[in-house]
């Protein structure tokens, strides 16, 4: 890989150079700070691989360089590794929010860096056949939405949406908290209801728009408590929250749809979106495998709860069709008691059936 480090101590600078060209066949240029490195990035006649940036640098510190770079076009999917002493999660924060795929802090061992230098490598073979795909595709004047083919358990990139990140960048920051030990973080899962029918019925490109809207109303319902966002596939969206308000499931879903109904239903007319939220699961984890876990028990918890509101959603809509109801029972539940209001009334009234059958 061909590798641009950004860092005012000079020291630091000549460290990163002599342990990469000797443990590595990278090559490695050094910038003292960010308009140097946007100099180079802008006269270099080939492109750079990855980036190695401080945070803490004059003039311009590494995460408005972050942000520069991913600015570029044929930088906005560059691995970018943050390499650091500023441990604070406000900076983890920035710097992921800026789109920085990785986070080191300093001191670190060299051994860690060639691990995350590997996995930023595999990243960047990735990318490097996803752009030959789009060339062949080009190549056979295949249709624009082909270019947007992806399956619906894809983790799709959402991108040009504030605090949304792709999801092996979202699995490096959930590492991250969970090393600095931040208890009172926390991840949660909302699930798009229909998203099979959704998949189905609507191109590549209006699913991706979609999805976008959905995560740009998470980001702005939520507030600043949603820490990052990403979507992780089969119509799931996961949220790291370092919020201290209670969670409230049904608050949030009702929010969501009421503004999805606006915003979403509106453009694809028959086409219904709409969310449920699973409940938050604290990071408890320091290790890679152990984060992973966290993620995986929020979406079960989000899977149950879609199940769950479907139930009611149906229930619901029977109660509607009996009663000759314009409107639907769900559209005007504010809380738990109005869902469970609902499910005793229906209870009352299958108990008569159940006893006229026997």
């Amino acid at each position: 890989m061909r590798i641009l480090a950004v860092d005012d101590d000079r020291d630091i600078r000549e460290l990163l150079k002599t342990a990469i060209s000797s443990e590595s066949k990278h090559e490695i240029i050094l910038a003292s700070c960010g308009k140097e490195a946007i100099e180079i990035v802008e006269k270099s006649a080939l492109p750079f691989d990855c980036f190695l940036l401080d945070i803490q640098m004059p003039e311009m510190d590494g995460i408005d360089l972050c942000s520069h770079l991913r600015a570029i076009s044929s930088y906005s999917r560059t691995p970018i590794l943050m390499l650091t002493a500023m441990a604070e999660k406000k900076f983890v924060d920035r710097a992921f929010q800026a789109g920085a795929t990785d986070y080191i802090t300093k001191p670190f061992e060299f051994l860690e860096l060639f691990s995350r230098l590997a996995n930023a490598e595999r990243l960047l073979a990735e990318a490097s056949r996803i752009e030959e795909s789009e060339a062949e595709v080009m190549a056979l004047r295949q249709d624009l939405a082909r270019s947007y083919a992806h399956s619906l358990a894809e983790p799709v990139e959402i991108e040009g949406v504030d605090r949304v990140t792709g999801y092996v960048s979202f699995e490096n920051y959930l590492l991250q908290m969970s090393r600095m030990k931040t208890l009172q973080s926390s991840v949660f899962a909302i699930k798009l209801l229909n998203a099979s029918v959704l998949f189905d019925r609507m191109s590549g490109i209006g699913f991706r728009r979609m999805l976008a809207e959905v995560a740009k109303q998470l980001t702005l319902i939520y507030g600043d408590d949603a820490d990052l966002v990403t979507y992780r596939g089969d119509g799931i969206f996961i949220c790291a929250t370092s919020a201290k308000n209670a969670f409230s499931q049904f608050g949030l879903e009702r929010k969501m749809n009421c503004a999805l109904k606006e915003s979403v239903t509106s453009r694809f007319s028959d086409l219904a979106v709409q969310v449920s939220a699973g409940e938050p699961v604290s990071l408890m984890s320091f290790t890679r495998a152990g984060a992973i876990r966290l993620l995986q028990t929020a979406v079960a918890k989000a899977e149950q709860r879609a199940e769950t509101y479907c139930k009611i959603l149906h229930m619901s809509s029977n109660v509607v069709k009996e009663r000759g109801l314009n409107e639907p029972v769900i559209n005007q539940v504010e809380d738990r008691l109005a869902y469970q209001a609902i499910l005793r009334e229906k209870m009352r009234e299958e108990r008569p059936r159940m006893a006229a059958g026997r």
